[in-house]
């Protein structure tokens, strides 16, 4: 969770909350839509959350999150859990990230909130939901009829309005993730090499 936020204008046309990410982001594209529409100026149900479910299919380390939208003096906040889901609905389970900031835009823009130590794991689902309330000065869908799609790293992806899964659009929402190896384990043998050396240098200090 982020404790300050802190806000940047970017070269890519975004609003960046939190320190900088480190790695390239991915914008999530459907296949079968890589245009996408212009919506009302309403609020058009943010107020429940919309976002986009998804696995991994190797492991990734999450640098920022973002949606792309027209916002101005609005309170958003964002959350990344863990889920369970069947073919209609969502229920969360364990919340990995969450936080938010008063926003906003000159326009649409990229909001993007910045992430420390968060991991992806294979095997899991997992929501990324940003909410607001109050109406937005414009919205933008893609329509990919709930037809899943895979994208770098990221799997099964499609959208996802409150606990619905069944909706049909899906909004402008990105990552900066990489992949993520998990840290090898010393070996017994080399822990006594270290813990044999660490007594040898303090030996050394004694005796200057």
């Amino acid at each position: 969770m982020i404790a300050n936020f802190i806000k940047a204008s970017l070269l890519c046309s975004a609003i960046l909350f939190g320190a900088n990410a480190s790695a390239a982001p991915l914008a999530f594209v459907p296949a079968n839509d890589t245009v996408g529409f212009d919506g009302l100026a309403t609020n058009d149900s943010w107020w429940m959350g919309r976002g986009i479910t998804f696995g991994v299919s190797t492991r990734q380390s999450l640098t920022s999150i973002g949606f792309e939208h027209d916002l101005s003096g609005v309170d958003v906040t964002y959350g990344l859990y863990e889920i369970t889901k069947d073919s209609v609905t969502l229920s969360k389970g364990a919340t990995i990230a969450s936080g938010g900031a008063t926003v906003s835009t000159s326009g649409r823009e990229w909001i993007d909130f910045a992430l420390d130590g968060v991991f992806l794991e294979t095997g899991k689902e997992y929501l990324l939901q940003f909410a607001f309330q109050g109406n937005a000065n414009g919205n933008f869908y893609y329509y990919n009829d709930n037809v899943m799609w895979n994208q770098g790293a990221f799997i099964n992806l499609d959208g996802a309005m409150g606990p619905e899964i069944g909706n049909a659009v899906v909004a402008r929402i990105r990552v900066d993730a990489e992949d993520a190896v998990l840290g090898e384990v010393p070996e017994p043998g080399s822990l006594a090499l270290l813990a044999i050396g660490a007594a040898a240098l303090m030996r050394r200090r004694s005796r200057g």
